[in-house]
């Protein structure tokens, strides 16, 4: 008894030494990256990327596609995507969809895009929803379906994607692929506005000046505009200054005020 004791002792032992030698690995790993030292990051990563390391495996596909601290080499990005997205690693099933979709360095391979984005989409991936939403509205690689691309756009912007949020907003407004319906199109340009899309706070402008789609509120529309004029968004700083001329003093006082509170958070 005595011995098997001792023989579990020691392996326990060698586990938490071994689990503590990849913890290391890993965090030494990330200290060089951040200190420009890539060839010590390939030295400590690679191994572990070897051995299973999803999340490594993720890092040196991200390193090897962007050129980040090592020379562009799109099969060894795709390499370590793959084994990191076929772990079932969401951002490198998002990455490799979109690597097949828009790197200029491999062939296109839309269905093969596709199926990967398909896969971290059903995770949640809001990014991952919105790429396969713009396939399905353009027919890209799958049958055009206008429907299912609604259906991913709403998934993406529910998950946080300011482009779906933009996107059903517009198609809502202009009735595309949906019926017209301006109280939703201004839900959708409210919240991608409130993330910080010039667009949107644009559009959101011209919505609170018509009065389409919500209450007609001139104080807001300038606040809107005024925060497009800021990313440089076309006639937003025109638009700004035509609707400050419509506003009373007090308005005008009134507006400017809240621009700078807004400016703070949007």
């Amino acid at each position: 008894m005595l011995k098997k004791k001792s023989s579990t002792l020691i392996s326990l032992c060698l586990l938490c030494t071994s689990l503590q030698a990849i913890s290391d690995a890993r965090n030494d790993g990330l200290t060089a990256f951040k200190q420009g030292q890539y060839d010590s990051v390939l030295k400590l990563w690679t191994p572990l990327a070897n051995a299973g390391d999803r999340e490594i495996q993720y890092n040196l596909g991200v390193m090897y596609s962007e050129g980040r601290g090592v020379e562009k080499n799109i099969k060894q990005a795709l390499h370590w995507l793959t084994e990191a997205a076929s772990q079932g690693d969401a951002d490198a099933q998002f990455r490799l969809g979109k690597l097949y979709i828009d790197d200029t360095d491999i062939e296109q391979e839309l269905a093969t895009a596709e199926r990967w984005l398909r896969r971290a989409a059903d995770k949640n991936h809001g990014a991952a929803c919105y790429y396969l939403a713009q396939l399905y509205a353009h027919g890209k690689g799958v049958t055009q379906d206008n429907e299912l691309a609604l259906r991913w756009y709403y998934k993406a912007a529910k998950n946080g994607n300011v482009s779906a949020m933009y996107n059903l907003a517009y198609m809502h407004e202009q009735g595309q692929g949906v019926p017209e319906d301006l109280s939703e199109a201004y839900r959708w340009y409210n919240k991608a506005a409130r993330k910080g899309a010039a667009d949107a706070q644009a559009n959101l402008g011209r919505l609170h000046f018509s009065g389409r789609g919500t209450k007609r509120d001139r104080v807001l529309a300038f606040v809107w505009f005024k925060l497009a004029t800021d990313k440089n968004i076309s006639n937003a700083k025109k638009n700004a200054q035509f609707t400050f001329r419509q506003l009373n003093k007090k308005n005008q006082q009134q507006a400017l005020a809240l621009y700078e509170e807004y400016k703070k958070n949007f």
